[in-house]
């Protein structure tokens, strides 16, 4: 984590010495002015300011980090009970559980599906405590709490706030077809992921209320 934090510094570092180098005008005879003291100060405020900032959420992945990594996984039939056998309406079709446990790892996976096969959904858990996963989740903290968006011709993914935590939203068409998901850490513990086909955005965000997480220790 140390060296993560070191190398954010050296690249933020390059940055501001382009951002400073980068900085001087030219004059409407091509000759090169220098940027005043006024701003200068302020192109290197901005850059220090951005560096603090990747500073602090280093620091603070890097603690959730530690906390979890202390931290006992939950047993497989806990977030076996986790999954309903029916979901919004659809019967659980295949459930799976403890497939990283010899890493000692605690997840469970579960495939929802209406009769006609028109509507499917995919629910994905993984206790974020131990040693192994505690740094799957500190990597997936860092994602999460920056903002980002990309948007193609079939396809919009965005990590913002939502129903009052980060997440990241996906949305995708293919002939008509949509694909809703979103993923997000609960409880600063469990990776969560929530797939549709056939919904919405909103209508796969319900749903995260219909899971019974509440018990999960945290």
């Amino acid at each position: 984590m140390k060296k993560q934090i070191l190398i954010a510094s050296l690249l933020l570092s390059s940055s501001l010495f382009f951002a400073c180098g980068n900085s001087n005008k030219s004059n409407e005879d091509g000759e090169t002015e220098e940027p005043g003291v006024i701003e200068s100060l302020s192109n290197a405020g901005e850059a220090v300011k951005s560096l603090s900032g990747l500073e602090k959420a280093m620091k603070d992945v890097e603690a959730q980090t530690n906390a979890l990594k202390g931290k006992t996984p939950v047993n497989n039939d806990d977030l076996k009970n986790l999954l309903p056998e029916t979901l919004d309406g659809l019967k659980r079709k295949s459930i799976r559980v403890g497939e990283s446990s010899a890493l000692g790892i605690s997840s469970a996976d579960a495939t929802y599906e209406n009769e006609d096969g028109s509507k499917t959904l995919d629910v994905s858990i993984m206790d974020g405590a131990g040693e192994a996963a505690s740094a799957i989740t500190g990597l997936a903290f860092y994602g999460f709490n920056t903002d980002s968006e990309e948007i193609s011709d079939d396809r919009t993914e965005k990590t913002t706030d939502y129903k009052g935590q980060r997440a990241k939203l996906t949305e995708s068409k293919y002939n008509e077809e949509q694909t809703s998901t979103i993923e997000w850490i609960h409880k600063k513990r469990y990776l969560m992921k929530l797939e549709g086909k056939g919904y919405t955005l909103d209508q796969v965000g319900n749903l995260m209320e219909n899971l019974a997480l509440s018990n999960l220790p945290e």
